[in-house]
């Protein structure tokens, strides 16, 4: 017979066994408790210092630890067990044991000297907020509250000014605004937008953008900015009676961030629709306090007086449906209303004198003049030519491709868009957009430009970029028999679309 060796089976952990497993894989920072005698306040002092920067928690009471015999002879006292000094102290105290992480954590962020920092877990909230006004600090060396907490937001922004190609002025002007920041606020605490806002002035630029960017990425901003939406919309509505005001806003509310079965929608949507429903709310608070009392009379004598009827009639439609069903309203007076006939116009095409005008323009601008070699040789929307990309030009095959547009390269465009990098690379040597189109706000950062980048440079031009874009269409209908098929299949359009550029050859 084999002798067989007697099966062995793990031993169940006792309570306190599993206990510190649990905390071993939370990785909990062990506690040491320290007490004694107000008269060794100084070594308890020591001890606490040296066991906190060793990554243990080392609660100590802030009037000093009664002794064995004072626990033992005598009640406590209201002074001595105060639970909320020992429990703000011992959140503070988790919160710089948790920074000492060891180097093998992935949080772990090793500083200049060697040694590693991490962001707290836990965030106690503040008893209260105070202001802090920064723009009369001009001391540069800012002695900081935690300097290890200042030099990990340092640390942490130098990534992100090589991923962005930060000038060395700008570079020095964020690490400057940063050091200053940290200097007033602890890791626990997040830093304000508007007190990012107060700083100093330096050289008449401010890199506030870019501060707040770097403290968002690390999750230190409290953005308490107004909306600038919102402050458009209350100037909007500024001279309304209080109490439609206040029912117009439910409805705005809902159009802009969506609710049961609505969809929140973009910022030009809610602008179009206040901006369409606002005077007649400002002619209801000339007779009405609320518009309950609005009738379908009031409704069609508008509309029949108004510029643009089907725009306010489809605004005014959509405010009376939601508030009906919010239950602001009893009835609808708006359901069943006509819209009337959408507004349409008929494209046509540039003068000759025009197109000289563009030519002469765009030969001395060289920013212009790709924008309008996208626009009125590649018939591109106006928001694309914007965020088009350096990858979407292809020099060696000679191709334009961007999301569903494909187009032969022209020689125009080439060169444009040649001039245009070999300027971008000039002006802005470390820059890391990838657009073809940048500025002095977004060439630091990977954002296209916007609608504001591209307005000044079709002020002084008699044709706006819609019109130059239904030129090209025009043009291509001209030359290709007015197919609406062949203008779907070019430039991406619907048939409806197509139709509208065909239609006035057909006349």
């Amino acid at each position: 017979m084999m002798n067989e060796e007697p099966a062995s089976y793990s031993q169940l952990l006792t309570p306190e066994e599993e206990l510190a497993h649990a905390k071993q894989l939370l990785s909990l920072p062990g506690t040491v408790v320290i007490c004694g005698s107000t008269r060794f306040m100084t070594e308890m002092t020591e001890a606490d210092l040296r066991e906190t920067k060793a990554g243990r928690i080392a609660p100590l009471p802030a009037g000093g630890a009664p002794g064995p015999a004072e626990c033992a002879n005598s009640p406590p006292s209201p002074s001595r067990v105060n639970s909320e000094e020992v429990s703000a102290d011992l959140v503070r105290r988790v919160h710089l044991a948790a920074r000492t992480r060891e180097r093998g954590s992935p949080e772990a962020h090793q500083l200049v000297g060697g040694s590693f920092w991490a962001m707290p877990r836990w965030r106690q909230e503040p008893l209260f907020i105070a202001e802090r006004d920064m723009s009369r600090v001009t001391v540069p060396d800012v002695e900081p509250i935690d300097p290890d907490f200042t030099a990990y937001v340092s640390a942490r922004a130098e990534p992100r000014a090589e991923a962005q190609g930060w000038s060395p002025a700008l570079r020095e002007r964020v690490l400057r605004s940063l050091h200053l920041l940290t200097a007033v606020h602890g890791p626990h605490e997040r830093i304000k937008a508007s007190t990012v806002a107060t700083l100093p002035r330096q050289r008449a630029t401010r890199a506030s953008t870019r501060v707040t960017e770097v403290l968002a990425h690390l999750d230190l901003l409290d953005d308490d900015r107004i909306d600038p939406l919102d402050a458009w919309i209350h100037r909007r509505l500024s001279d309304v009676h209080p109490e439609i005001r206040a029912e117009a806003l439910v409805w705005i509310r809902i159009v802009r961030y969506g609710g049961p079965r609505r969809r929140p929608r973009s910022t030009a949507t809610v602008r179009n629709q206040v901006d369409a429903s606002a005077p007649f709310l400002l002619d209801c608070s000339k007779r009405y306090r609320t518009l309950r009392q609005v009738t379908r009379a009031d409704l069609t004598e508008w509309l029949a007086h108004c510029a643009s009827p089907h725009n306010d009639a489809v605004a005014l439609r959509n405010m009376f449906k939601t508030l009906k069903s919010q239950r602001l309203l009893f009835v609808n007076p708006a359901r069943g209303l006509r819209l009337g006939p959408k507004p349409t116009s008929v494209p046509t095409p540039l003068s000759a004198e025009a197109i000289q005008t563009l030519a002469a323009a765009a030969a001395t601008d060289p920013a212009l003049k790709p924008l309008i070699a996208l626009i009125g040789i590649h018939a591109l929307y106006p928001h694309q030519a914007r965020a088009l990309p350096l990858a979407a030009i292809d020099f060696t095959g000679g191709r334009l491709s961007f999301g569903d547009i494909d187009h032969p390269l022209d020689a125009i465009t080439r060169q444009a868009a040649a001039d245009c990098i070999h300027l971008r690379n000039a002006r802005w040597p470390p820059t890391r957009n990838p657009h073809l189109f940048i500025s002095s706000q977004t060439a630091h950062s990977r954002t296209p430009v916007t609608i504001g980048w591209m307005q000044p440079l079709l002020k002084d031009l008699p044709v706006t970029a819609r019109r130059l874009r239904e030129d090209r269409i025009l043009e291509e209908a001209a030359v290709t028999g007015a197919d609406p098929q062949h203008l779907c299949a070019v430039f991406n359009i619907t048939p409806d679309t197509g139709l509208r550029y065909t239609r006035p050859f057909h006349l």
